[in-house]
């Protein structure tokens, strides 16, 4: 069997080039993904702050009862100290005002000076923190604000700027790669911190020659016995493991990455079946005659579906011995593309292993294997006396499994889209990208038939007001359905995922701002563009002649449940948004459409549910709920109003004072501002611009809604989408072009019948032009229809409008360059066919046989 599929492939080069290119690309582009993908697994995050501890109790966000905690570990055998590592976020700015951001979206971080040893952080020059208005500085820090001993740099802090004189600086073992730090004294970090729990981990350092593993376990124990059930609140780290206990909270490059590669390479593993997949079909369609003669000649059907299969993984192989090294060369370029477009630091390592590229080729292989064994089903069954027939006409024939899961997976995805409209299913970005693939594995399920139907109803109708050559074309493509499904499918798939990544975040952010303005009654919506806004910003506010109420957003962490429910009943709990503000200010900042009671009975034993929350809790106004805080605390509040705006929002709003002690960071997420009747709006404005500048990161605008994700992670996703739909176009590009040159050089016979006939070269070329043209129209109205069954439902359920919001600029161009892709191709491949003997008139027998 190979010794045939080796005869026959060396004898069908031709009808084999355009699955060995098609391979190729998609080689390329699964083995760049495996290797990035492989990148960020191995590529671990050092510990920075704990690189001095040997073990490390991290909180997330706190640690509870952390002297308890502390005291308990001190009595350990083998300890030498246990130091409480307090932190919290700041921010310093330079000479010209301007905030000093740390490094890889990395954390800026006030803390104790008595946590230095944990680093250990050292005294390069200087002396440690004497008094409250002093602080030390790490180096880079330093360096970056210029800032010597006995100087003075400006830090925020909750009530704004403050200077403080540099009392020392300090160096630790190894560069900080994501975070600056800053000491303060104890009494002031504390002071700071806001917390009523602000000790974020506890550092237990080992005596000389403890083992560090015994003491681990050790550490274990003791966290156990004093926490109990609650011992998941905390975890226990050394060696590596200091890392994730340091940065719990701040997504590391390496896990940005491998997010965003996994859902790369997956897309563009999908995107490679479906060419592999169509290539295949087309080439082993073009081989019915000789496979019909083989049959002839006693051939069983499982020796053919061999043969194929045989010949298949040969190009595969072959494919593999260029598609891996030009694969790993993409990823060396894309890595340095990421490095410059600084989501990846320049350190971050590229690794090459065995495992990549070998399990790229592995899947290749399987999903070549797939499409092949897909195509070789039909050309197995063909009849040696019907070969000639159905080699001059290949009618395709759906097996009617495959018809009932393709209209099975169409329903499903409708179903899930009209939930989505529905309001009954989350229709995020996620849901929106995942139905687009499950329609297109329908579409590409169904792909002849709904070539036929569309030809049918789009082509038919227009045939009367085309020219000869044009009435010629449509003829062909309704004749040829196999053909047009292989040229179609990819064009849909393309324009579908290109429409779909570009148009779901403006649909998204279409509905979130509409929703904020049916929420915002403030005037003013103050964002953050660092960690957050100090909240002496709001305070300072309220102040402001010309404001009628102003408040601060806090995020929290914590979970709601009925305050008489019992601490295991789990299906009672609710792990939702939390957010806190100012309970008096909030009927007149915000609208949240109150269903039940109201918000001016909010006060500071009161909270306020969202719809959804209070349905699961199975709670309305009067009842009591617990909150129980992610620092260990809890508080029972009563239920004052129930409100239906709560999407993007939060399940419940809390009273600011009790709440705020329970905050990882007293920092605000953004500050609403109301402006007081017959009060110059403009003036407030003004007012609260220069109120800004004595905190970093606060950015003044309207009520219609804040700043958009400036976060690294965004430009990461964006860049990430740029390329990936840059990618997937270029290598749909060039597997339409493959495709379609090898169909037409495949239709010399039916050329040399049409010059016989009278045609001329000229005329030939125009029905070539007009199929393309009609293809492509075929192709982006199928595309129109799959992006409108996820965008319009989406649309509905975020805007409350069926038309969703577009890319015009990049879907036009797309739109615009199919045709001109496709007529060149068809046009070029249509010139080498008609100069070829087979396909003139004298050479027709030569084409028959």
């Amino acid at each position: 069997m190979l010794r045939l599929a080796w005869r026959t492939l060396s004898g069908r080069r031709a009808s084999w080039a355009a699955s060995f290119v098609a391979l190729v690309l998609a080689l390329v582009m699964t083995t760049a993904c495996a290797v990035l993908l492989e990148s960020s697994t191995r590529a671990g995050s050092a510990a920075e702050r704990y690189a001095g501890a040997d073990v490390v109790v991290g909180g997330q966000p706190f640690v509870p009862r952390a002297e308890e905690l502390r005291a308990a570990l001190g009595r350990l055998p083998s300890v030498e100290r246990a130091v409480p590592e307090l932190s919290f976020p700041t921010m310093a700015v330079d000479a010209s005002g301007r905030a000093v951001e740390a490094p890889w979206d990395g954390p800026s971080l006030g803390h104790a000076w008595e946590s230095a040893v944990l680093g250990p952080f050292t005294l390069r020059s200087g002396r440690s923190p004497a008094g409250d208005r002093e602080v030390v500085l790490d180096s880079a820090l330093a360096e970056r604000l210029d800032a010597g001993v006995g100087g003075t740099v400006r830090l925020s802090g909750a009530d704004g700027l403050r200077p403080y004189r540099v009392s020392g600086i300090a160096d630790p073992p190894r560069e900080p790669a994501r975070q600056y730090a800053v000491f303060h004294t104890p009494r002031e970090a504390r002071r700071l911190a806001d917390s009523a729990q602000p000790v974020r981990a506890l550092g237990v350092r080992a005596e000389d020659g403890a083992d560090v593993a015994a003491l681990r376990r050790q550490v274990e124990k003791a966290v156990d016995d004093l926490y109990g059930d609650d011992s998941g609140t905390v975890v226990v780290a050394s060696g590596a493991g200091r890392a994730d206990a340091e940065f719990w909270d701040v997504p590391s490059p390496a896990s940005v990455l491998s997010s965003l590669v996994g859902t790369f390479g997956a897309l563009s593993l999908f995107v490679a079946g479906f060419v592999v997949s169509g290539t295949l079909t087309l080439a082993v369609a073009g081989r019915l005659t000789e496979i019909g003669l083989l049959r002839a000649v006693a051939a069983t059907k499982g020796q053919i579906r061999r043969m194929i299969a045989v010949e298949v993984l040969l190009v595969t192989v072959a494919a593999a011995l260029l598609g891996v090294p030009g694969g790993i060369g993409v990823a060396a370029l894309l890595h340095r593309v990421l490095v410059d477009g600084e989501v990846l630091p320049p350190s971050f390592p590229l690794a090459v292993g065995p495992v990549a590229p070998w399990a790229t080729v592995g899947l290749a292989a399987v999903v070549a294997q797939l499409a092949a064994f897909a195509a070789a089903r039909r050309a197995s069954r063909v009849r040696p006396v019907e070969v000639l027939r159905e080699s001059a006409a290949p009618a395709p024939r759906l097996g009617w499994r495959r018809v009932l899961f393709g209209v099975c997976v169409l329903a499903g995805a409708g179903a899930c889209l009209g939930a989505v409209a529905a309001g009954r299913l989350d229709g995020g970005g996620g849901t929106a990208e995942s139905m687009v693939l499950v329609l297109m594995v329908g579409v590409a399920l169904l792909a002849p038939l709904i070539c036929r139907v569309a030809g049918a109803v789009l082509l038919v109708p227009v045939r009367p007001l085309l020219p000869r050559d044009g009435a010629l074309a449509v003829r062909n493509l309704l004749r040829q359905n196999v053909r047009l499904a292989a040229t179609v499918t990819p064009l849909v798939l393309s324009v579908s995922l290109t429409g779909t990544l570009l148009c779901v975040p403006l649909v998204t952010s279409q509905g979130a701002e509409r929703a904020e303005r049916e929420r915002l009654v403030a005037d003013h919506v103050v964002s953050a563009a660092g960690p957050g806004i100090g909240a002496g910003y709001a305070e300072r506010a309220a102040r402001l002649p010309g404001v009628a109420a102003a408040s601060g957003q806090l995020s929290l962490g914590g979970e709601l449940s009925r305050a008489d429910s019992g601490d295991g009943d789990a299906a009672a709990l609710v792990g939702g948004s939390l957010v806190a503000m100012r309970a008096e200010a909030v009927p007149r900042l915000l609208d949240l459409g109150v269903r039940q009671g109201s918000l001016g009975r909010l006060d500071g034993t009161s909270v306020a549910l969202g719809a959804g929350a209070a349905a699961d809790l199975g709670v309305s106004v009067g009842d009591r709920v617990r909150v129980d805080w992610d620092d260990g605390g809890r508080d029972t509040y009563r239920v004052a109003a129930v409100y239906s705006r709560d999407s993007g929002f939060a399940d419940a709003l809390l009273p600011r004072a009790p709440a705020a002690r329970h905050a990882a960071a007293p920092l605000d997420d953004s500050v609403l501002v109301r402006t007081a009747p017959g009060a110059d709006r403009a003036a407030v404005e003004r007012e609260l611009r220069a109120l800004a500048a004595d905190f970093p990161g606060a950015r003044v605008g309207d009520g219609d809604g804040g700043a958009g994700d400036t976060s690294g992670s965004g430009a990461a996703a964006g860049l990430f989408v740029l390329l990936l739909l840059t990618m997937i176009n270029l290598f749909t590009a060039v597997s339409v072009v493959n495709t379609l040159s090898m169909a037409t050089a495949a239709r010399r016979r039916e050329f040399a019948l049409l010059r016989l006939a009278g045609a001329q070269s000229a005329q030939v070329l125009r029905m070539l032009a007009w199929e393309a043209v009609l293809t492509c129209a075929v192709a982006l109205l199928l595309a129109v229809a799959v992006c409108g069954a996820v965008l319009v439902p989406l649309s509905i359920a975020l805007t409350g409008s069926a038309v969703p919001a577009l890319a015009a600029g990049p879907l036009t161009a797309l739109a615009a360059g199919a045709p001109v892709l496709t007529v060149t191709t068809v046009t070029l491949a249509g010139l080498l066919a008609l100069r070829s003997s087979a396909a003139t008139p004298g050479g027709l027998a030569k084409a028959v046989s």
